[in-house]
């Protein structure tokens, strides 16, 4: 459901699914000939379709990825878990916690699975990073920083139309990822700011009216303090996506947590910075897909809670609220880690003991 910019991506990800006789490729819903034409040059021999009915009115369709714009998506689901179809959404999946939970049940008692973006718990790379805090790698994790932005959309307006859409599109990343590592925030306090004054899509300016660019402190109930940088307003940056500060050592999930380079930890007994690369390097952001489609071959739960994706929305709408009121604001839900994420433990890659030396002299 849906033909623009992030299509490409899943279908990257159903192609992989495609090869192993794992899925068959579906038609791609497009309402307006505009989208659908590139999409034909794209992937010559795609069927097209122009609305939700046309494709409910196909019975082979059993999962249907939703990458519409977001004001969209409760009620796309809605109409798709009530047609019997299992569904994957693009993040964010609702606009408000109280939605989402809805969205979820409504799934469960039709015994479809429903799976939100973002998955970053779900790279193996992630999943190893969890792995070694939980097994107290670098003791308590007393603060944790995240980072991650980009510029915007400069293909469509609907992109910055809400006034949480940087906390919707960008900051649910780092806060997924911290949840899920640090457990639940239970109050957050937040700032908000416009960077820039203007805009533009399709070639066409128009005013900004809405933050793009937030900071947050969260206060887990573990007791960690974190820190997030969300922003439509940054070009580049070089740093890792997630810093995690112990009370006997540092870890750093390398690149940004949706796409990660592989992590590294410093054990002060130890002395050395000790590098993971990726468990699987192969691993995409959009392959919640995957996710969802394993557990159906394999009769198994998905590795996905829903808990904590609607305690997400209740930690972003508690932004929202700090921001605008300038005060601290509770969070009341709860999750708790999902402990089948777990692997199996192995040893670094490479020690690193002084990074102005090459591999082989350290």
């Amino acid at each position: 459901m849906g033909a623009g910019n992030v299509l490409p991506a899943y279908l990257q990800a159903l192609d992989r699914l495609v090869a192993r006789n794992l899925a068959v490729s579906g038609p791609v819903v497009a309402r307006s000939e505009r989208a659908r034409a590139p999409l034909i040059e794209l992937r010559p021999g795609a069927r097209t379709l122009p609305d939700v009915d046309a494709l409910l009115s196909d019975e082979t369709v059993e999962l249907v990825v939703v990458v519409t714009p977001p004001a969209t998506h409760p009620d796309l689901v809605q109409t798709l878990i009530a047609a019997g179809r299992h569904v994957v959404c693009e993040k964010p999946l609702a606009r408000d916690p109280a939605t989402a939970a809805g969205l979820f049940r409504a799934a469960a008692s039709a015994g479809r699975l429903l799976l939100a973006a973002p998955f970053v718990h779900l790279n193996p790379t992630f999943r190893r990073l969890w792995t070694l805090l939980d097994e107290g790698a670098i003791g308590h994790v007393h603060a944790a920083r995240a980072h991650y932005g980009n510029a915007g959309s400069t293909w469509a307006r609907w992109y910055h139309d809400d006034p949480l859409a940087t906390l919707g599109d960008i900051a649910i990343y780092n806060l997924k990822s911290l949840c899920f590592l640090l457990g639940s925030v239970t109050e957050v306090a937040a700032a908000a700011g416009k960077a820039l004054s203007h805009r533009s899509a399709d070639g066409v300016a128009y005013p900004a009216r809405h933050p793009d660019t937030w900071q947050l402190l969260l206060h887990h109930e573990r007791g960690t303090l974190a820190s997030v940088l969300a922003s439509h307003a940054t070009l580049r940056y070089r740093r890792p996506a997630l810093e995690l500060y112990g009370t006997t050592g540092t870890a750093n999930l390398l690149g940004d947590d949706w796409d990660p380079h592989g992590l590294e930890v410093w054990r002060e007994q130890r002395g050395v910075w000790e590098l993971y690369e990726p468990d699987d390097p192969t691993w995409l952001w959009t392959d919640g897909l995957r996710e969802a489609v394993m557990a159906l071959h394999k009769g198994r739960r998905p590795l996905a809670d829903p808990d904590l994706d609607v305690h997400l929305l209740e930690v972003v709408e508690a932004a929202a609220r700090s921001a605008a009121e300038r005060v601290t604001v509770p969070v009341a839900s709860r999750v708790e880690p999902l402990a089948a994420l777990r692997l199996a433990k192995v040893e670094p890659a490479r020690y690193i003991h002084d990074r102005t030396r090459p591999a082989d002299e350290q």
